[in-house]
């Protein structure tokens, strides 16, 4: 008997591992989990962004200019074949638009304007600091600034993460969670968070409940460039106990089998 007690030692050791292993490793690749004890507290919801969205390194812009504001924009635009000092020129040459980076530092360079400061500025702002600089030199200048990597990155649930990237400066929060392919059916609808970086650097973070008809409203938010979206998802907590019992169960079932043949 004796004998059987310090058998069976190494098995109930075994056990204490697994149920250690199996709590330790349910959920735990969730993201952004709050503290226990801790007084988190989420900020107010904006349904619009509270600024426009300013520029910063990393941005790519695509730079549109005509003068005699923006008369040849038009001509090309529509198709129209223009004339100009009596030779034919072909819209479709001016189409196609490049984009330029904001460096590091804030700056960037575009033709006809050299090197100049956009960090910080929003898109009206920067506009309007490239027709003052252009109006040293052209007539009436018109000038048209898109970001075209604005994107935001959603975690539609568990183990899935898309970036998605916004072509309409209006895109809604239903919008995105569309684009990202929707909500995955363990992700939870009553737990959307959203985290948005501010003007100092610090991210707030929103909660947002679409689980309800009351929610239609919040779904209709504006969301911004370099926006976090994480639904928050229900923990598979049977096939994450048996994902993680699986190799020791083997163990512990290989050494009740020894015990067995050693005690015949």
């Amino acid at each position: 008997m004796k004998r059987l007690r310090i058998l069976l030692i190494p098995v109930l050791f075994i056990g204490l591992l697994m149920l250690n292993s199996c709590v330790s490793n349910i959920n735990s690749n969730a993201l952004f989990k709050i503290p226990k004890g801790s007084d988190f507290e989420y900020d107010s919801l904006p349904l619009k962004p509270l600024d426009d969205y300013r520029l910063g390194p990393g941005d790519r812009l695509s730079f549109v200019f005509g003068p005699n504001k923006g008369e040849r924009i038009v001509f090309n635009q529509s198709g129209v074949t223009e004339i100009v000092e009596g030779n034919l020129m072909n819209a479709q040459n001016t189409r196609n638009r490049v984009d330029y980076l904001i460096r590091q530092d804030g700056t960037i360079e575009l033709p006809l304007v050299g090197i100049i400061q956009a960090k910080n500025l929003t898109i009206i702002e920067f506009e309007d600091t490239l027709t003052n600089r252009l109006s040293r030199d052209f007539i009436d200048p018109f000038v048209q600034i898109r970001v075209t990597n604005q994107r935001v990155i959603v975690f539609p649930g568990r183990g899935l993460a898309q970036v998605v990237y916004l072509t309409n400066a209006n895109t809604s929060l239903l919008e995105v969670l569309a684009m990202a392919g929707g909500i995955l059916e363990e992700g939870r609808a009553n737990s959307i968070r959203i985290m948005r970086r501010t003007d100092i650097g610090k991210r707030e973070v929103y909660k947002v409940d679409l689980s309800t008809i009351n929610g239609i409203n919040v779904a209709d938010m504006i969301v911004q460039g370099n926006d976090y979206i994480y639904v928050d998802y229900k923990p598979r907590i049977a096939s994450s106990v048996f994902r993680e019992v699986g190799p020791w169960l083997t163990l512990a079932t290989t050494t009740a089998t020894l015990i067995a043949l050693i005690l015949r």
